[in-house]
């Protein structure tokens, strides 16, 4: 299995746990007051995976921007123009994904729009390597 669909396979893994958790905690028989803690609790959960999911990404696109920055420092082609792009794109996504990271640690955004800015990272991410693999 590729290293992409070992990643797919984790979030996929991810994700059922979350709805599975989420549905265990709404059809147990507990009072409100320990439904809502232990939904907090889940959500606490969720959003540190998130994160760590985030700051992997962040670290990949960081070793990928650098070999990309590598290439078209030695090229002025149009592969250089295209490698530019592509680590610029890149250096955008990560810095989504720390500044929203930081807003669902602070309660201000949602895993919701964590989860999309990853989504974007690793987009980002995957058409670097592509690049970097074809050139």
């Amino acid at each position: 299995m590729s290293k992409d669909g070992k990643s797919r396979l984790a979030v996929g893994a991810a994700v059922g746990a979350v709805v599975g958790l989420a549905v265990g905690i709404l059809f147990a028989p507990k009072s409100g007051k320990e439904t809502r803690q232990d939904i907090k609790a889940g959500a606490s959960k969720a959003a540190v995976k998130a994160q760590s999911e985030a700051k992997k990404v962040q670290r990949e696109i960081s070793t990928l921007t650098a070999k990309a920055q590598s290439k078209y420092s030695s090229s002025k082609s149009a592969a250089a123009k295209k490698s530019r792009e592509l680590s610029e794109k890149a250096k955008e996504a990560k810095s989504k994904v720390r500044e929203i990271a930081s807003s669902v640690k602070a309660g201000e955004s949602s895993n919701t729009d964590l989860d999309k800015a990853v989504k974007k990272a690793k987009e980002a991410r995957d058409a670097l390597k592509k690049y970097l693999k074809n050139n």
